[in-house]
């Protein structure tokens, strides 16, 4: 299962470095203004990223070894989320970074300390075909934007459908602050 979170991870950071080339198609809804002028770029925010202070469960760590995407580890060292930073857009459209092989079962709005999120849940297959393991699980993703600083890209998942799993996800977005 930590391949297919890898997989995620490895398209999502394919598709904001495609579309930092100008000369990329994005979809619609990501087109912006930086200046008064209209930009279609969504480029990558290390210096946001660094600036946002996370706590996650008792003996979980941060992983900060790439620069670009933060991990969430649990205290078996197995990567239950990542973290990442964007520049911020005002017509940013979350669900256009959705993986494949997943289909949204719940998009709303939370309140969090640092402004409103949209938080998606994904029900994700388990395995590819091949692999031969069946069935799905829930994969929670939020996007938090601030405004004329950054959007704050999460994920989390433990690979169930259980209640607790969002809720500690929740938990963690509510902890989210800047330094």
């Amino acid at each position: 299962m930590n391949r297919f979170i890898v997989i995620v991870f490895i398209a999502l950071v394919f598709m904001i470095s495609a579309c930092s080339n100008p000369n990329s198609q994005l979809p619609k809804g990501l087109i912006t203004k930086v200046n008064g002028e209209s930009t279609n770029e969504i480029v990558n925010n290390q210096d946001s990223l660094a600036l946002l202070n996370i706590v996650l469960p008792k003996d979980w760590k941060l992983d900060k070894s790439e620069n670009a995407v933060y991990k969430f580890l649990d205290e078996n060292g197995e990567n239950r989320g990542t973290v990442s930073a964007i520049n911020y857009m005002d017509n940013f459209n979350f669900l256009t970074q959705m993986p494949n092989h997943s289909s949204v079962t719940n998009n709303e709005y939370i309140d969090l300390p640092l402004g409103k999120s949209g938080l998606i849940t994904l029900d994700s297959d388990n395995g590819t075909a091949a692999s031969g393991i069946a069935g799905t699980h829930d994969t929670y993703y939020a996007s938090l934007p601030i405004k004329g600083k950054a959007i704050y890209m999460l994920n989390f998942t433990k690979n169930d459908k259980k209640p607790e799993t969002k809720s500690q996800f929740i938990e963690i977005l509510n902890k989210l602050s800047l330094k």
